[in-house]
C-alpha cells in the first residue's frame, strides 16, 4: 500500500497529574493514516475532559469513528463542510448510545476534536475545542496554525463534541496549498508548541522534531512513535506541563 510520500508518527502519553491520581488513565487519543483512494493523509486528535468520568472512552471512540467516517466518504465530499457536520452528528449519536448503555449523561464522554485531511494540493481542517494543528507549506520555512486553541468563558474550559451547541463551535477551513509538514497536538503541548506572546507557532519546537522524520522510509514510523512517546513522557516536558499529551507528526517529500 502506498503512503503518498508521507512519513508519520504519533503518541499519546499520560500526564503526571493523572499518573498521581487513583486509577488514572490517559484521556488523550489519536488516529492517523493514509487514504489511498483520496490521496489524503488524515490525522485525528481528541482530548477527553478531565471532569468527565468516561472521557477516555469518548476520546478513543471519537478518533476511531471520525477516521472511519472520512475513510468511507466519497472523494468529492472530502472538502465539504457538510462532511464535517455529518461526521460530528454521527459521532454524537455514537456517544449518546454509549451513554445510554452506561446509564449516564453524554457529558461524561466529553472530548475535543482536531481533524486534518491533507491532499496533494489542498487541505481541510476541523476543530472543536483546544489543542492545535500547525503546518508548513512547500518552499516556506514558517509553521502556521489552522485555528488558535478555542477556550470557553472561563480559564481551563473549552468546547467539546458533546456540548449541545457543538455544531456552532465547529471550526472549519479549507486551504488551497501544498502542505509539506503537519503537527497536531492536544492542549497539553500548547505552551511548548505555540508562542502565546506573539500568537504564532513556535518554530523552534517543530524545527527540533521534523528532521527526525524527513529521512525515514514512507509510511507509519513505529520507532519514531516510540521516541515521541519517550519525549512526551520525559522530565523535560513534564516540567512544563502535567497534562496528558498527544503529538502527531507527518512529513512528505514534494
Amino acid at each position: 500500500m502506498t503512503s503518498g510520500g508521507w512519513r508519520y508518527a504519533a503518541a499519546s502519553v499520560i500526564g503526571t497529574s493523572h499518573q498521581n491520581s487513583p486509577g488514572g488513565e490517559c484521556q488523550d487519543a489519536h488516529a492517523l493514516g493514509y487514504l489511498e483512494h483520496s490521496s489524503a493523509f488524515v490525522g485525528v486528535v481528541s482530548d477527553g475532559a478531565g471532569s468527565a468520568s468516561q472521557s477516555q472512552r469518548g476520546s478513543r471512540v471519537a478518533c476511531d469513528f471520525v477516521l472511519g467516517n472520512i475513510a468511507g466518504a466519497p472523494q468529492g465530499l472530502i472538502f465539504e463542510e457538510q462532511l464535517a457536520l455529518d461526521t460530528l452528528q454521527g459521532l454524537r449519536q455514537e456517544l449518546q448510545l454509549l451513554a445510554d448503555d452506561s446509564g449516564c449523561s453524554i457529558r461524561e464522554f466529553a472530548c475535543t476534536l482536531l481533524v486534518a485531511i491533507i491532499c496533494p494540493h489542498r487541505a481541510v481542517f476541523w476543530q472543536i475545542g483546544d489543542g492545535a494543528m500547525c503546518f508548513r507549506e512547500r518552499e516556506d520555512d514558517r509553521y502556521k496554525y489552522a485555528f488558535w486553541p478555542e477556550k470557553g468563558d472561563y480559564a481551563n474550559v473549552t468546547y467539546f463534541v458533546t456540548d449541545p451547541n457543538a455544531r456552532e463551535n465547529l471550526d472549519f477551513d479549507v486551504a488551497d496549498a501544498e502542505i509539506a509538514e503537519l503537527g497536531m497536538f492536544s492542549d497539553g503541548l500548547e505552551r511548548l508548541a505555540l508562542d502565546f506572546a506573539i500568537g504564532e507557532a513556535h518554530a523552534g519546537f517543530f524545527n527540533g522534531l521534523f528532521p527526525h522524520l524527513r529521512a525515514l522510509p514512507e509510511g507509519q514510523c513505529d520507532e519514531l512513535s516510540l521516541q515521541i512517546s519517550n519525549f512526551l513522557g520525559s522530565d523535560r516536558v513534564n516540567q512544563r506541563t502535567d497534562d496528558d499529551k498527544t503529538l502527531i507528526l507527518a512529513s512528505r517529500m514534494l
